[in-house]
C-alpha cells in the first residue's frame, strides 16, 4: 500500500455510503480489502441519511504512517472502548468504561496502579500454575480422536484466565465468572450486527442489557468477598482490590468491575483464537512444523521451563509473530477525535472516527515482501518498526499484558508439540470470521496423533486458503 495524502477527500454519504456501512458491519475483512483497491489508503464515510449532508464522518486510514499518527496523539485520538455504548446509567454503560476506554491522566493513573501484575516477574511466577493448567487439558485429548482446536484453546485460555485473574480457592466460582464474561462478549457480538440498538424486549440488545445487570452485580459480590479476605491472595483482582485501598489510587469499585471484565476479554478471546490459528498453521506446514519440534526437543529439558529458555527460541518466537501478523487477534481498532485535527491531510472534526487496520498494515507488500505467504523466516531478517507491525497496538497504549500474552501462547505451544502431533482433518471448512477477534467462524477439526514426527499437510476448504498461504498453497 503505498502511502498517499489527501486533503480533501471525496465523502460517501447517503445512500452510496450504505453497502460500505453494511459491509463494515458483517465483513470488515471485505470492507478494508474493498476500501484499500477503491479508494486508496484515506477515504472517508460520512451520514448514512439518505438527506443527510452533516454528522460523524468515519476516516479509514490504512497504513504505517497513519498508525504513527494516531497512536501516538494519545490525547487528540482517543478510543472508545471494546463493547457497545450502553444507555446512561445502565450496567451495559459501566462496564465498558474500563481501562481500554479510558484517556488523558485517568487512563494514565489507572494503567499505572494496573501494571504490577504484568511486569515481567509477575509473569514470570505464573508460569507454574499456567503448566500445571495446560496439561489438565492436554490430558483430556485422547491419541486417535478428533477434536476442535478452537474450542480446546477456549477452555485452555478460560482456565487460566479464571486461574489468574480471579483465582484458584473457589475455581469452580472462577469459572462461572469467566463464563459470564464470555456470554456478555457474545451478546455483544449479535446486538452489535444491528443497525439500531434499542432496549425492546425479545431482541439482542435487551438481553444484552440484562446480561450485562448479572454481570454486574456477580463482580460487586466477588470484589466483597476479595475485600473480606484475612489474608490477600495473589490473583489480579486481589491486587487491584487490595490497591483501592489507598486514596491516591482514585480506583472506585465500579472501576475494579469494568477493568477486571476487559482484562479478561483482552487475555481470554484473543489467546484463544491466536493458540488456534497457531497451531493450524504449524500442522498445515510440515517443514516448518519439523524444525520447530527440532528447536523444543533442543531447548525443552525442563517443564515447568524457565521462562528465559522459553526467550531464547527463535523459530518458536518467529512462528508466533508470524501467525500473529496474517491473523491479528485485534483485527482492527477505532479512535475518536477529541477536537478538530487532521490525519494526514483529512480535516477532522471533534467526534469524527478514524478506523485503522492492523490486518491491511500486516499485508502492505512495501513492509512484508509476499504479504499472504506464511513465512517464519522472515523474521530472521529485517524487523519492521513499531507501526508497521501492530497486533499488540503501539505507542503510549500498548497492550498492557501482551508480555503475558506471548509467553502463555509459547508455553502452550510447546507443551502441545511435546505430548502431540496436531493434524487438521482433510477437507475441513476453515473460515475466518471477524467477530472482537479474528476467529474460525466453523471451529478447526484436528486430529490427535502420537508425537511422531511425521507432519503432513491435508487440503481444505474455506476463506482461509485466500487469507493465508501455505506450503502446499
Amino acid at each position: 500500500m503505498t502511502q498517499v495524502s489527501i486533503a480533501q477527500p471525496n465523502i460517501v454519504s447517503g445512500t452510496r455510503s450504505w453497502s460500505h456501512y453494511w459491509n463494515y458491519i458483517n465483513d470488515p475483512i471485505r470492507f478494508f480489502d474493498d476500501t484499500a483497491r477503491d479508494k486508496g489508503n484515506i477515504s472517508v464515510l460520512g451520514n448514512p441519511a439518505p438527506l443527510g449532508s452533516r454528522g460523524r464522518h468515519h476516516v479509514v486510514a490504512l497504513g504505517e504512517e497513519a498508525n504513527r499518527q494516531v497512536f501516538t496523539q494519545v490525547d487528540t485520538f482517543v478510543p472508545g472502548g471494546q463493547v457497545l455504548v450502553g444507555p446512561n446509567g445502565t450496567a451495559q454503560r459501566r462496564l465498558r468504561d474500563g481501562l481500554l476506554a479510558m484517556h488523558g491522566p485517568r487512563h494514565r493513573l489507572h494503567r499505572k496502579i494496573m501494571q504490577p501484575p504484568f511486569s515481567r516477574a509477575s509473569v514470570a511466577s505464573y508460569v507454574p500454575t499456567m503448566t500445571g493448567l495446560i496439561d489438565q487439558v492436554c490430558d483430556r485429548w485422547v491419541v486417535g480422536e478428533p477434536f476442535d482446536m478452537y474450542e480446546e484453546a477456549t477452555t485452555l485460555s478460560n482456565w487460566v484466565a479464571a486461574h489468574i485473574l480471579f483465582g484458584h480457592e473457589d475455581f469452580d466460582r472462577s469459572l462461572k465468572t469467566c463464563g459470564l464474561i464470555n456470554q456478555w462478549i457474545d451478546l455483544d457480538v449479535k446486538a452489535r450486527r444491528l443497525p439500531l440498538i434499542l432496549d425492546i424486549p425479545g431482541t439482542p440488545c435487551a438481553r444484552l442489557l440484562r446480561h450485562a445487570e448479572v454481570l454486574e452485580e456477580e463482580m460487586r459480590d466477588l470484589i466483597d468477598r476479595k475485600r473480606n479476605e484475612k489474608q490477600p491472595k495473589e490473583d489480579v483482582l486481589s491486587v487491584l482490590v487490595q490497591a483501592a485501598k489507598y486514596p491516591h489510587s482514585h480506583l472506585r469499585e465500579i472501576d475494579l468491575i469494568a477493568h477486571t471484565v476487559i482484562l479478561h476479554t483482552a487475555a481470554f478471546v484473543t489467546t484463544a483464537s491466536s493458540l488456534a490459528w497457531t497451531m493450524y498453521l504449524i500442522a498445515q506446514n510440515p517443514k516448518l512444523a519439523a524444525q520447530l519440534d527440532d528447536e523444543i526437543k533442543m531447548h525443552m529439558t525442563d517443564w515447568p521451563p524457565d521462562p528465559d529458555v522459553v526467550e531464547k527460541m527463535p523459530l518458536l518466537d518467529a512462528v508466533l509473530r508470524e501467525t500473529l501478523r496474517l491473523l491479528p487477534p485485534v483485527h482492527h481498532t477505532i479512535r475518536k477525535a477529541r477536537h478538530e485535527t487532521d490525519l494526514q491531510g483529512v480535516p477532522m472534526r471533534k467526534g469524527d472516527r478514524v478506523l485503522l487496520s492492523a490486518y491491511m498494515t500486516h499485508r502492505d507488500p512495501e513492509i512484508f515482501e509476499n504479504p499472504y505467504q506464511f513465512d517464519p523466516t522472515r523474521w530472521f531478517k529485517k524487523k519492521p518498526g513499531p507501526y508497521q507491525y501492530i497486533p499488540f497496538s503501539a505507542g503510549p497504549r500498548l497492550c498492557l499484558g501482551y508480555q503475558f500474552a506471548k509467553l502463555e501462547l509459547k508455553l502452550m505451544i510447546i507443551r502441545i508439540m511435546q505430548r502431540f502431533r496436531l493434524g487438521v482433518i482433510a477437507n475441513s471448512h476453515v473460515n475466518v470470521e471477524c467477530q472482537l477477534t479474528l476467529l474460525p467462524s466453523q471451529g478447526i477439526p484436528m486430529m490427535v496423533n502420537e508425537a511422531d514426527g511425521a507432519f503432513s499437510a491435508n487440503p481444505v476448504t474455506g476463506n482461509i486458503n485466500a487469507i493465508v498461504k501455505n506450503e502446499r498453497s
